[in-house]
């Protein structure tokens, strides 16, 4: 399915969204420059009043954004997965700001010898990284996804956070 998602520039204001929904239905959003964000829903294609208006200030959107991007639920398939996959686990593991392994390589990292655990992908911007290298450097804000056993995430934690 093809998002159909029109930007424009409204000087002085901020910045409108249209996205079109099935069925003609569409959803603006004015992202003001304050940070106020306006969502508002249009049930047919040429209606010019909407059916709904939510106002929302940053950080409520921000909140919002987050919800309906999954961020507090995992995916159905990953469940699945994680239930395929028996006693491994599939887990998200975000690098501490203060690790001193930020500018290491995987290998020197040495993840997978020292606690069986194995990094698949290395989620970053504005490119996630997929099938993760033993050359792949950790970055600042990285987000290392690993498979491994419940039991060794504790030390993988603990050596992320402290490099020993």
């Amino acid at each position: 399915m093809q998002v159909d998602l029109q930007q424009t520039r409204l000087p002085g204001i901020g910045i409108k969204y249209v996205l079109r929904l099935d069925g003609g239905a569409r959803l603006t959003l004015i992202q003001h420059n304050d940070g106020l964000r306006e969502i508002y829903y249009f049930a047919r294609p040429h209606d010019d009043e909407p059916r709904a208006v939510i106002r929302r200030d940053d950080d409520e959107a921000r909140s919002l954004g987050a919800l309906l991007g999954g961020a507090y639920e995992r995916p159905k398939i990953v469940e699945d997965l994680e239930m395929a996959l028996g006693e491994l686990l599939i887990e998200w593991v975000p690098v501490p700001d203060t690790s001193p392994l930020i500018g290491k390589t995987l290998a020197e990292a040495g993840f997978r010898a020292r606690t069986g655990i194995t990094i698949i992908a290395i989620l970053r911007e504005p490119e996630p990284v997929t099938g993760a290298q033993p050359n792949d450097v950790i970055q600042q804000a990285d987000t290392l996804v690993t498979v491994g056993k419940a039991g060794a995430y504790s030390e993988f934690r603990r050596i992320l956070e402290t490099g020993g």
